[in-house]
C-alpha cells in the first residue's frame, strides 16, 4: 500500500492552524471553557484540515528555504492576532463594566479567581466575563466566527500578511471597549448613584445614623436586582457588541 504525502497540503494545514490558533488562543472563546491543551490543539488542527479539504483554503506553494517558511508562519500569527484583537475588545467591555459596578456596589474590596484572565478579580468582573462567553455561544456568534475565519482565508492567502488600511481602525475599535462597557454599566450605575444621593440626604438629616453600614446591603440588593433586570433586556446591545467584531474583520480584510 502506497501512502501519498502532499507537502503542500500539510503546509497549508499548518499555516491555517497558526492563524486559527492565534485567534482562539488570544481570546476568551476557548480559554474560558478551560479545555485541556491537547484538546485545544486537536480542535485547531481538525478545523484547519476541514477548511483545507473543503476547498476553502487552496494549498499554497511550499516556501523553498527556512527563512521564507518562518516569515510565512509569522505572517499567519500576525494576521490571527489582528483578527483576535476585535474579539478581545468585545470581551474587554464586559470586564470594564464589571469593574465599574464592583467599585460602586462595594465588591471591589474582595476578589476571586477569574478563569478567563487567570488572575484574581472582583466578583462582578469575573461573573460578567463568564456571562460574555455564555452570551457569545447563545447568540450563535461562534457560527459567525467560523464563517469569518473562512472568509479571512479566502481574502488573505496563506503565508501573507494582511494589509491594514489605516491605524485609525484599531483606535476606533479599541474605543468600543469604553463605549460598550459604559453602556452595559450605565443603568445599574445610575440607580446606584441615586441610592448614594438618597443616603447622603438621609445622613444629613439623621447624623446619628451609621449610613456607611446601612448602605452596604442596600447597594448590593439594588445593584444585583438592577443587573438581573438589565440582563433580560440586554439582547440587542450584546448583538451589537458581537456584530462589531465582524464589522472590523470586513473592514480589515476588505
Amino acid at each position: 500500500m502506497n501512502i501519498a504525502f502532499d507537502a503542500a497540503w500539510v503546509a497549508a494545514v499548518l499555516f491555517c492552524a497558526l492563524r486559527l490558533g492565534a485567534v482562539l488562543a488570544l481570546t476568551p472563546v476557548l480559554t474560558g471553557i478551560a479545555l485541556p491543551p491537547r484538546m485545544t490543539v486537536l480542535l485547531i488542527l481538525s478545523l484547519s484540515a476541514i477548511l483545507v479539504m473543503g476547498g476553502v483554503v487552496q494549498p499554497a506553494p511550499l516556501p523553498h528555504d527556512l527563512l521564507a517558511l518562518l516569515l510565512s508562519g509569522l505572517a499567519e500569527l500576525a494576521t490571527g492576532a489582528l483578527l483576535a484583537f476585535a474579539i478581545f475588545v468585545a470581551f474587554a467591555a464586559f470586564s470594564l463594566a464589571g469593574k465599574l459596578l464592583d467599585i460602586q456596589i462595594g465588591f471591589s474590596v474582595g476578589s476571586i479567581f477569574d478563569p478567563i484572565t487567570r488572575t484574581r478579580s472582583p466578583v462582578l468582573a469575573s461573573t460578567l466575563d463568564l456571562f460574555a462567553i455564555a452570551a457569545f455561544f447563545a447568540l450563535n456568534a461562534h457560527h459567525m466566527l467560523l464563517r469569518g475565519l473562512a472568509y479571512s482565508l479566502e481574502r488573505v492567502p496563506l503565508g501573507r500578511m494582511v494589509e491594514l488600511a489605516s491605524p485609525e481602525l484599531l483606535a476606533r475599535q479599541f474605543g468600543l471597549v469604553f463605549i460598550h462597557g459604559l453602556l452595559l454599566a450605565a443603568p445599574v450605575a445610575f440607580c446606584l448613584l441615586l441610592v448614594d444621593v438618597g443616603l447622603a440626604v438621609l445622613s444629613r438629616n439623621i447624623p446619628q445614623l451609621n449610613v456607611f453600614i446601612l448602605s452596604i446591603p442596600i447597594k448590593i440588593v439594588i445593584g444585583l436586582s438592577m443587573l438581573a433586570l438589565m440582563a433580560q433586556m440586554a439582547g440587542p446591545l450584546l448583538r451589537r457588541m458581537f456584530d462589531a467584531i465582524f464589522q472590523f474583520w470586513s473592514q480589515v480584510l476588505g
